[in-house]
């Protein structure tokens, strides 16, 4: 039962999705901008610093969230929680009411490794930033610490289950961002600090 309500109530948390919310009251369509995706670096590109940044917080905070509510109702079950977590992510992914058809997911993704262990998020963090620092594409950083995690939970907790679910998830965004992955690959993808323009 854990289980199944932790599932529940972190995807409807995780359908929660601010970007659309905000750049919609500042007349946008985030949809329609950017890289076209209901994300917060799409906020933070298109729409403003600030409200990114919101948009970000806001979504590490509803997958924390969702993982923590479930981890204090059912008396520390940590795989529930994991489980909560991971499907605000997938909420946020793949969101009812925008025909399943959100953000990469970066934002909870990072809200479920708080969760799981804060020392792990400012690791991850530091390594996004300077990631997107080096290539400016937050992608590229979004995508190695979704390979790493699985590895750390696999090898480095021997929390096999744990990080099982975490290969999901992480699977899941690689496929989110394949389109990413070939823009970057021939030269069109947006830079996420520099705004580089698209070719035509």
């Amino acid at each position: 039962m854990a289980y199944i309500i932790g599932a529940i109530l972190g995807y409807f948390l995780g359908c929660i999705n601010m970007a659309n919310i905000i750049s919609k009251s500042r007349g946008i369509d985030i949809k329609k901008v950017g890289s076209n995706n209901a994300g917060a670096s799409n906020v933070f590109i298109s729409v403003g610093k600030m409200y990114g940044v919101a948009v970000g917080v806001f979504d590490i905070l509803k997958a924390f969230s969702a993982a923590g509510i479930i981890y204090i109702i059912f008396s520390n079950n940590l795989l529930a929680a994991i489980i909560a977590g991971a499907m605000a992510v997938m909420g946020h992914i793949f969101p009812f009411w925008m025909k399943f058809n959100g953000g990469k997911g970066l934002a909870p993704f990072m809200g479920l490794v708080l969760f799981y262990d804060w020392k792990l998020f400012i690791v991850f963090a530091l390594l996004i930033v300077a990631i997107t620092l080096i290539t400016d594409f937050i992608g590229i950083g979004a995508l190695t610490v979704t390979v790493l995690l699985p590895v750390y939970a696999a090898f480095f907790r021997d929390e096999i289950a744990i990080a099982l679910i975490f290969t999901v998830v992480s699977t899941v965004m690689w496929c989110k961002h394949i389109e990413n992955i070939k823009r970057i690959a021939n030269g069109t993808e947006i830079g996420f600090l520099r705004k580089n323009k698209i070719k035509k």
